[in-house]
């Protein structure tokens, strides 16, 4: 299960949005799930051409608060700058 999960991160990595369905079918969760995360704030979305759309640096903020990963586990700079920025730099 571990390696399976370190694929979900990379794939993650290489988009800067991600669907509901997306997210929902690699974390194994619901739909409905995801759209609790975003009523909650835990991750954060947008609407786009009437479709939910998810921002993959909010989903590895949540990933990092709940210690699934670790931040040396992200590879693109990019998204590390944008964590940091965001307050993420202690995790």
């Amino acid at each position: 299960m571990e390696d399976e999960f370190n694929e979900y991160i990379e794939c993650l990595e290489s988009n800067r949005w991600v669907g509901v369905s997306d997210l929902s079918e690699q974390f194994g969760v619901s739909n409905r799930t995801i759209f609790q995360w975003l009523k909650d704030g835990k991750i954060e979305g947008s609407l786009w051409k009437g479709r939910r759309i998810i921002n993959v640096v909010s989903v590895f903020g949540y990933l990092l608060e709940k210690k699934c990963i670790e931040i040396s586990q992200i590879k693109q700079k990019e998204i590390l700058r944008e964590l940091e920025s965001k307050s993420f730099k202690n995790l």
